[in-house]
């Protein structure tokens, strides 16, 4: 649980909003209670603060509230900052892997080429922008080349051993940490032409390079999270900084990069809306399936032609419903402020 006294000192850079001010009267009255805050106290601060701005105080602790403690993560400080405060929402496009190699070389996509025009004509329409490249090592765990030589061993528990894998099986690797790993060629090496963005995917002036996939022992599809929740990268406290409440998602491929970046970003509270037209993937059957898991975690899936309207969007009235969504999975958020972050089960 987050100790409510530390909030002033690990988080100054927050507290001059909204609802940090909130969480920081919180801090005083805890100070006198040892350190333990009651649901009747966070109500009664809260309402001075919150009243005034036309929110329902009541409704926005009890989503930060589990038996009268108050939670903290910084996407939840961000959600209900924006419900608070009224503020335009905040928009980020998220490239997912369009790569070289993804598009003509060892691991290219049927059409992946379609997808660049169509993430070039909607760039210009986010101030903020990221594109997530995997970025291997040569003995990464994901080349069937690497766990074909033992390189990599295989769990007692795997079905498939290394030596007797073949290109696209699933296998149990040992890791750590200990998971299901589908076979690739060798692609996307760091350095090589492969791991290149494709040339005629633009170069925006606000975007920011994300690089996954760089444990020797680990696969990342995910840009925010390794397939084992064990590291992350930069990207989930980069869209927290700069105040991001909304993420569209396109690239490559929809059953795996695409489809588990969507997911995180849903998982972490952002509104997430993948574009039909900019994504591609590598089998019709497990795209159908990442497209429905997506639904059910509430991703949203649109037309290309409605992102220009959709930047414009200001209503913030749901964030408080996605509190609510998430909530589950703040029990000890912050990785952001050197405390353990426990990821949510799937």
């Amino acid at each position: 649980m987050f100790d409510l006294s530390t909030f002033r000192s690990e988080n100054p850079s927050l507290t001059l909003t909204l609802v940090s001010k909130c969480f920081d009267d919180l801090c005083s009255h805890s100070q006198t209670d040892n350190q333990t805050t009651s649901m009747y106290v966070a109500r009664s601060v809260a309402q001075d603060v919150l009243n005034k701005h036309g929110v329902r105080a009541e409704k926005l602790l009890d989503a930060c509230t589990v038996n009268g403690d108050v939670l903290y993560s910084p996407t939840l400080v961000a959600l209900l900052q924006a419900a608070a405060s009224g503020e335009k929402k905040v928009f980020a496009l998220i490239i997912v892997d369009v790569q070289n190699d993804f598009i003509t070389g060892s691991l290219a996509v049927s059409e992946g080429e379609m997808v660049v025009p169509v993430i070039n004509k909607m760039g210009p329409h986010f101030t903020h922008i990221y594109k997530t490249a995997d970025w291997h090592p040569t003995d990464h765990i994901s080349f069937h080349s690497n766990v074909k030589k033992c390189i990599h061993a295989t769990s007692a528990r795997s079905n498939v051993k290394g030596a007797d894998s073949e290109m696209f099986q699933t296998v149990i690797v040992c890791g750590p940490p200990e998971l299901k790993q589908t076979l690739w060629p060798d692609h996307c090496i760091q350095g090589s032409f492969g791991a290149e963005f494709h040339k005629d995917l633009k170069t925006f002036p606000n975007e920011v390079r994300v690089n996954k996939g760089m444990k020797t022992t680990v696969d990342s599809y995910s840009g925010f999270w390794d397939n084992g929740d064990t590291s992350h990268t930069p990207l989930y406290n980069m869209l927290l900084s700069n105040g991001v409440t909304d993420v569209v998602v396109c690239g490559i491929a929809t059953d795996f990069c695409v489809g588990f970046t969507a997911l995180d970003a849903a998982r972490h509270g952002f509104r997430t809306v993948v574009v039909n037209e900019a994504i591609r993937g590598v089998m019709p059957d497990t795209s159908a399936g990442m497209v429905a898991r997506c639904k059910a975690a509430g991703v949203e899936f649109v037309s290309s032609a409605s992102i220009p309207d959709l930047v414009k969007e200001k209503d913030v009235s749901g964030a408080v419903d996605r509190i609510f969504k998430v909530k589950k999975h703040f029990t000890v958020v912050d990785i952001n402020a050197n405390q353990q972050y426990t990821p949510p089960v799937n």
